[in-house]
């Protein structure tokens, strides 16, 4: 099964509402809005796109179909900027 978690290489803080976040090792900052925010805090341990979206559904207003699109859309960004990493971890 495919499961997102967090790069061991970012460090990150809250300022006001938002998370903020440093790549140690390409020296690049980020700062996630609410959404990513709860997301960055549900990958502390690995978890699969529908138990990130069954729980974010849970907790906003959203379709699960837009919630499944938009919670992918920002995953594979996060993927690409190597915030998060993708792995298949076994059922």
């Amino acid at each position: 099964m495919e499961k997102y978690s967090r790069n061991e290489q970012i460090i990150d803080g809250e300022l006001d509402d938002n998370q903020v976040m440093m790549h140690l090792e390409k020296g690049k900052y980020f700062g996630l809005n609410a959404v990513g925010k709860r997301i960055w805090q549900l990958i502390e341990q690995p978890k699969s796109l529908q138990e990130i979206t069954e729980i974010l559904q849970s907790e906003f207003a959203v379709t699960k179909e837009t919630c499944s699109h938009e919670a992918q859309v920002f995953l594979d960004k996060a993927v690409q900027f190597d915030i998060i990493k993708k792995c298949d971890i076994p059922s």
